[in-house]
């Protein structure tokens, strides 16, 4: 595992520009932007002053220059926008971030915000050090040993914790912040320096400007990159928050941020109820608001540590799941899916189902069931569409006429019709019905390219003026047709799951 600020800026630059930073959330094998990106910059490194030379200032006067993926978090009114970056303006920033220079700065910026060796920053982007890993993989094991286990350790030393998180933290980013983390805000907000485009803060706030039509208010979400400026805004925070204890003389305390959640460790409750109120003041400062509902306090550190889901999955998913049938299996998942929604444990639990499912040579159990039960996961639990897809096609196997499979996905389809903002799920039930019937229809236009209709282009164009660029990108398949093509409806484990979650005999 190697992090980010212990890269040189060729290495960054280099970790940025692959296809699993630029999409970091999960989509089917065939997807692969990797091509795409290789001729952008290759394109951009052939023009002078590279996209600056050939539109960019034009970009924000179209109001969807990148694509955005609707999915939905609760299965009823709430969004999570993930957006694919126009690969133009994603390589033009990634690539002016990492020049000599700026990257310097930045990483030295990073030194300062971990000064203080009470504040502990566990979620900064990282790359797998062997191809048997994700970076995805690294990340969550990130969490569970410098989050979760470093917790437990804590409660040798002190007796209270509470976690908070920043409510709606992305969309809620003002990009004017980016400077002020990178050149103190005193500075960045000196009217000479607003808009000197060699303030490296300032030309990504610019940048991020031109992908939304000008806009201040919020970042994109699906990218290490907007992952790595999101921790430069966070690391930012630490600092300042560093000053503000400080300045209290509050001294007896440990705090451990992942992303925009913190765990805070004190020894009294004055301490607890102050830093609080000082966490809330230095977010403020930035435009952000702690979430009251997600603010929680325990003197249980050991059970304050752990998450409430893992904790309940430790009792309700023991080793006798294994002799239970698949359905009551799968309706333990119901009921606990019921309390904990979109839990991390839910995708455990079904990839562990799955597993079970493909070892079997025959089902004695009745797989229309079985799928209905999966359906209803899925409605409830969008965080789980690509578990289920996985889950769901080692059910579907038991389907002999395939006849009678094109009529059950259809029924999937119908019943998932009331969710709004199901573009990944859409994706997922094509990579699954591909292979089986190749016209099946779905709304989302992702899905159109995958299944071959001309004409469908999901980033907007007209600003780039080098007609030569922009031919050679609008040429460039996104869709690995040869990997398509050798897929069946059956999906593969390592296609959705980071970790084997062990087999039936134990793990």
């Amino acid at each position: 595992m190697k992090l980010i600020t212990t890269m040189s800026a060729e290495e960054a630059r280099s970790f940025f520009l692959k296809h699993e930073s630029y999409c970091n959330f999960s989509l089917p094998p065939y997807f692969d932007f990797q091509p795409i990106l290789e001729v952008v910059k290759d394109g951009l490194s052939g023009i002078q002053n590279g996209l600056s030379d050939i539109g960019l200032k034009k970009a924000s006067k179209f109001d969807r220059v990148n694509y955005i993926l609707q999915t939905n978090k609760d299965g009823h009114y709430a969004w999570r926008p993930f957006q694919l970056i126009h690969p133009a303006l994603y390589v033009h920033l990634a690539s002016m971030i990492t020049t000599n220079e700026n990257w310097t700065l930045i990483k030295q910026r990073f030194e300062e915000f971990r000064e203080n060796e009470k504040i502990c920053a566990a979620s900064l982007p990282r790359e797998a050090s062997d191809d048997n890993s994700s970076n995805a993989a690294e990340s969550v094991k990130g969490w569970w040993n410098e989050v979760e286990q470093s917790s437990i350790e804590k409660s040798l030393d002190f007796k209270y914790v509470f976690h908070t998180d920043v409510a709606n933290f992305y969309p809620s980013i003002y990009t004017h912040s980016i400077s002020w983390a990178i050149h103190k805000k005193e500075v960045a907000k000196k009217p000479e320096n607003r808009h000197n485009y060699d303030f490296i803060g300032v030309s990504i706030d610019k940048a991020i400007q031109h992908m939304q039509n000008g806009q201040t208010n919020g970042i994109p979400q699906g990218s290490v990159l907007m992952d790595f400026i999101a921790e430069l805004i966070l690391g930012y925070t630490d600092s300042e928050l560093s000053k503000r204890l400080n300045a209290l003389g509050i001294e007896d305390y440990h705090i451990i941020r992942y992303r925009d959640d913190y765990r805070v460790f004190t020894n009294t409750k004055e301490d607890n109820d102050t830093i609080a109120q000082q966490i809330a003041l230095t977010l403020q400062d930035l435009g952000l608001q702690l979430n009251a509902s997600k603010t929680t306090s325990s003197e249980d550190l050991i059970i304050g540590s752990i998450k409430e889901d893992k904790l309940e999955a430790l009792s309700l998913f023991d080793k006798s799941q294994r002799e239970a049938t698949i359905q009551n299996s799968l309706l333990k998942i119901v009921l606990f899916s019921r309390k904990f929604p979109n839990s991390g444990q839910i995708l455990k639990q079904l990839a562990k189902l799955s597993r079970r499912l493909d070892k079997k040579k025959t089902l004695k159990e009745n797989p229309r069931i079985i799928i209905s039960i999966i359906t209803d996961i899925m409605v409830n639990n969008p965080r789980t569409f690509a578990s289920c897809a996985l889950t769901l096609s080692k059910a579907l196997k038991f389907i002999d006429d395939i006849n009678e499979k094109i009529e059950l996905l259809k029924k999937i389809r119908n019943k998932l019709n009331s969710i709004l903002g199901t573009g990944v799920l859409d994706i997922w039930m094509q990579r699954i019905s591909y292979s089986i019937q190749p016209d099946m229809e779905y709304d989302e236009p992702l899905c159109s390219i995958t299944a071959g209709v001309p004409g469908i282009e999901i980033w907007e164009y007209n600003w780039i003026d080098n007609g030569t660029f922009k031919n050679n990108c609008l040429s460039t398949s996104i869709i690995n047709r040869e990997i398509l093509a050798k897929l069946d409806s059956e999906i593969k484990e390592d296609e959705v799951v980071l970790f084997p979650y062990g087999t039936d005999s134990g793990g």
